[in-house]
């Protein structure tokens, strides 16, 4: 069997590892080892671990690097086969690794996988963060199987098959620790959010398949929806998204879709604007011009490039326009047999 490293990132949540550290301990397949890897934090989450769980090894950074460089920092001292990344909010199942391992043994292409996400205060319900596997549309922006915008389905068994997707969810990732070195693991800039389709993306380039498998069950914390993100998150999240279509497109491609990213990003702004919520319509403008100073002045490093169209996992319409303009709640209302 192959070896599994889990890998849990913890900044400060004690709260979540009491919670949810002991049924990773209790995950029934054999040939693994749990890993948790500090962001500097100042709670005693680490006490804890190493109190009641002292099998667990513990990986310091000094200070917060974020999701994208701490992962970076922490798995860079690991050996192992495949890495699990898992957020410290997440219940997994006893059984949920060996579908995805044996989904991931029986297709050497396969290098990214994720399980089905379903939320832990309303377990019948897909998850904010990833539903049944991540999709994107012509105009890089993201949604999944399971939860389009703010709208999440009842889990009825519609997305029980696996499938090839865009992006697997950081929540609960797993890859081939040969690809993540590969890749060169995360880009550390975004800090947090858009690093895990990021790497689904520039893996997509290198010829791997992204791919969602549904036997394979986890219980995630109710992610904040993106309209009830705090001011600084929403920062990130406009800031990040440009970044990633400007690395990851081919110039022709991103010189179609930036510009209109920015005409669909002023409308969000005049929305913002007009219903009070003045601080996240800032954060859009601080995340523009934080966009445009890194395009300008920061070193570029050289990474494999896909456009949209040919990558799996995405819908060649417009999401917004299917949501918003023609009512269009469900991902199967939008994306007709699966894709």
């Amino acid at each position: 069997m192959p070896h599994v490293a889990i890998v849990l990132l913890n900044y400060n949540g004690k709260h979540y590892l009491e919670q949810n550290l002991g049924f990773v301990q209790q995950c029934s397949y054999p040939n693994k080892k749990v890993y948790l890897i500090d962001n500097g934090s100042t709670d005693d989450s680490l006490a804890f671990a190493q109190a009641y769980h002292p099998d667990v090894r513990i990986i310091r950074n000094s200070t917060n690097l974020g999701y994208a460089a701490g992962y970076n920092a922490g798995l860079a001292q690991i050996t192992a086969d495949y890495f699990v990344l898992l957020n410290t909010d997440v219940e997994v199942t006893p059984q949920f690794l060996e579908p995805v391992i044996t989904l991931m043994e029986g297709d050497a292409a396969i290098g990214i996988c994720q399980p089905r996400i379903l939320s832990s205060t309303n377990r019948t319900q897909f998850e904010y963060a990833g539903g049944a596997g991540g999709f994107i549309d012509a105009l890089g922006i993201t949604f999944a199987r399971g939860r389009v915008f703010d709208v999440q389905e009842q889990d009825n068994g519609q997305y029980d098959d696996n499938t090839a997707i865009f992006w697997a969810s950081g929540a609960c990732l797993i890859i081939k620790a040969s690809l993540f070195s590969t890749l060169h693991g995360f880009y550390g800039y975004y800090f947090m959010y858009s690093e895990e389709v990021d790497l689904c993306w520039r893996a997509q380039a290198l010829g791997f398949k992204v791919y969602a498998c549904p036997k394979s069950i986890v219980y995630h914390r109710e992610t904040t929806r993106l309209t009830d993100q705090p001011a600084d998150r929403l920062y990130y999240i406009f800031r990040n998204n440009y970044v990633m279509l400007h690395r990851n497109l081919p110039l022709l491609s991103a010189c179609t879709i930036l510009p209109a990213r920015f005409v669909l990003n002023k409308a969000a702004f005049i929305h913002l604007l007009f219903i009070g919520r003045f601080a996240h319509a800032g954060s859009i403008i601080k995340a523009t011009l934080h966009y445009l100073k890194w395009a300008l002045f920061t070193k570029k490093e050289r990474i494999p490039q896909k456009a949209l169209r040919s990558c799996q996992g995405v819908f060649k319409g417009s999401i917004v326009y299917q949501y918003y303009l023609l009512k269009k709640k469900k991902f199967s209302d939008i994306v007709p047999n699966h894709l």
